[in-house]
């Protein structure tokens, strides 16, 4: 779907609390689908069967909110729900540098890790997992630790009790390898991003903002608050992020059961406000990577926001900042 400047800034203008409420109920919808189509492949199950919910997208589409937000959703619905981040399953770094060097490529530093592929996962140590809980033992989930690039022990306990429902988000999540094997009674995918397009004009030529481009933005501010990150280090992971996408998130569209499109119609005004000072404080060889990405004027036809009432159930929260 395309947004137009005119359209967006109209409601910036006069109505943006009516702008976020449709968007907003336009996300609750899918929910409701999806919700639904659990419901239908779920109606003969055995309240003592297992399900899974396996979740994958690309860069800032808003996973891990959306994960728990479902959670919150099926456990009203009387599921036992559990969401487990696939990172915690991450290979020692230590391990992933022998065995890059073992496969003849040696890494000049831990950027230099490709840390999206299957084989950078413990999908082994995840299956014994599962297979454990599925046979009613209890599962003590590991924790890797960014900082050090080591798995440790984790202290989460996992109990199985009568419908239990799994969700598990991460790149390699629609990966046939994560359950090859693993008997769950229900097996569903989702793949979710934003699709959605914005165009305008700008000096009587017509720009667009692509969902890539949405999702640098959302990124670069988020990452910025939550990390610490400069926007500068953000353009230094996009490519590689961006050829990752490609390689390894892009082919899992073909197992996904359901398509959740997480764009907001409103969000071009706020990531403008945000992204923008972010730009201009940028030197001039800085400016040009990230003009290489997001040219700065096609951002111009669009107003910006400051400030954005937001539901607390909004999936967005993950990228807004206040």
């Amino acid at each position: 779907m395309f947004y137009s400047a005119q359209h967006v800034n109209k409601y910036a203008a006069t109505d943006l609390e009516g702008l976020i409420s449709f968007s907003e109920s336009r996300i609750q919808l899918q929910f409701e689908m999806l919700l639904s189509e659990i419901h239908v492949a779920d109606v003969n199950c055995n309240e003592s069967l297992t399900d899974i919910v396996l979740i994958t997208g690309p860069s800032s589409s808003g996973k891990t909110t959306f994960s728990k937000l479902l959670a919150e959703k099926l456990t009203l619905d009387g599921y036992n729900c559990t969401v487990i981040s696939l990172d915690n399953y991450y290979h020692d770094r230590d391990y992933l540098i022998e065995q890059s060097i073992k496969a003849g490529r040696v890494p000049e530093n831990k950027m230099d890790l490709d840390f999206e592929c299957i084989e950078a996962f413990n999908v082994e140590r995840f299956k014994a997992d599962m297979s454990e809980y599925l046979a009613g033992n209890e599962v003590t989930i590991p924790e890797y630790d960014f900082n050090t690039g080591r798995s440790l022990p984790g202290t989460r306990v996992l109990t199985p009790t009568q419908k239990d429902m799994i969700i598990v988000e991460g790149i390699q999540s629609l990966n046939p390898l994560l359950i090859e094997g693993i008997d769950f009674h229900r097996v569903f995918r989702v793949y979710i991003c934003p699709f959605d397009y914005y165009s305008g004009s700008f000096h009587g030529e017509s720009i667009t903002v692509n969902p890539k481009q949405i999702r640098f933005m959302r990124r670069a501010i988020r990452d910025s608050v939550h990390r610490n990150s400069p926007v500068t280090m953000t353009i230094d992971m996009w490519q590689n992020v961006r050829k990752g996408e490609e390689k390894y998130i892009k082919p899992m569209k073909q197992y996904a059961d359901f398509f959740f499109n997480s764009s907001y119609e409103y969000e071009i005004l706020y990531l403008k406000h945000k992204i923008m000072p972010m730009y201009e404080a940028l030197n001039d060889e800085d400016k040009y990577r990230f003009s290489r990405i997001i040219a700065p004027e096609n951002l111009e036809p669009f107003t910006g926001v400051s400030k954005l009432e937001l539901p607390k159930d909004s999936i967005f929260n993950e990228f807004y900042m206040g």
